[in-house]
């Protein structure tokens, strides 16, 4: 009875995973060439950059110009795979609990038990160890080139900085620190980028923002890992409960796979 009831929801969960797989892979699919998909989230930070580069004359290309997907090409590329990972594993799922196939079930069970602890240490670094992300994303500022770049990495950072309102990763230090390639207007001395600005200068040589560290008019100290961290992963409120279901929800499957496998019911497609 209970090997029946365990291949029925291994069968009707693992479609649905099955389906969520192929969801991920379309979100990475959109997030490396679906431009007029995510392109309104960020409308509103590339207007402003789009007006600051025209106001300074500091810029000579327009912003929507620019393929932001191409920055986004390694988040795409981890949906995908993410997306491919799932659906593979809810298809060996529901093919050993449909057929009651021992051998897929006991790779299925295996496969699932090291998933489940791969997550538990990404959970437990990403929490615990912040630091191993935020090191990571400091290094490779070193692409980070100023406002007269149209790099995409460069333009990626100055639209989450003004869409975020926050500077850096920590805060506008990095930029000293990291930014080896960033090339400042007309040889200004300025401290931060000129997208760090509380309100952007509206004239060519007015940065004074961003000459000085003024906490009143620059979001200097506001990085934006943290920022963009508490609107998302810190939501505990929301985020434990899922992860804590999702965690129990793949140890069932653990065991009903185990118990089907086990099971001395004759083998017959549901």
């Amino acid at each position: 009875m209970l090997s029946t009831i365990g291949r029925v929801l291994l069968i009707v969960v693992n479609i649905l995973f099955l389906l969520i797989g192929l969801g991920l892979m379309v979100v990475g699919f959109i997030l490396r060439f679906g431009r007029s998909v995510y392109e309104p989230v960020l409308e509103s930070g590339m207007d402003l950059l789009d007006k600051l580069l025209t106001d300074t004359k500091i810029g000579t290309y327009a912003v929507k110009d620019i393929d932001i997907g191409e920055a986004m090409s390694s988040l795409a590329i981890g949906f995908i795979i993410g997306g491919l990972i799932l659906v593979a594993l809810s298809f060996l799922g529901c093919c050993g609990a449909c057929c009651k196939i021992s051998i897929i079930l006991w790779i299925y069970a295996i496969l699932v038990a090291v998933f489940v602890l791969v997550e538990i240490i990404a959970i437990g670094v990403l929490y615990a160890k912040t630091d191993v992300v935020t090191d990571k994303l400091k290094s490779s500022m070193s692409e980070y080139k100023g406002l007269e770049s149209s790099d995409v990495y460069t333009l990626t950072w100055n639209i989450v900085m003004i869409e975020f309102e926050c500077c850096g990763v920590d805060s506008y230090k990095d930029f000293a620190e990291y930014a080896t390639n960033w090339k400042k207007p007309g040889g200004t001395s300025l401290v931060t980028p000129i997208t760090c600005c509380k309100t952007l200068p509206s004239a060519p040589s007015s940065y004074g923002c961003a000459q000085a560290f003024d906490a009143t008019k620059n979001n200097g100290e506001k990085g934006c890992f943290k920022t963009i961290w508490d609107k998302s992963f810190a939501n505990t409120v929301i985020v434990v409960p899922v992860l804590v279901v999702c965690g129990l929800i793949q140890i069932s499957f653990i065991v009903f796979a185990i118990i089907i496998a086990k099971s001395d019911d004759k083998i017959s497609p549901l």
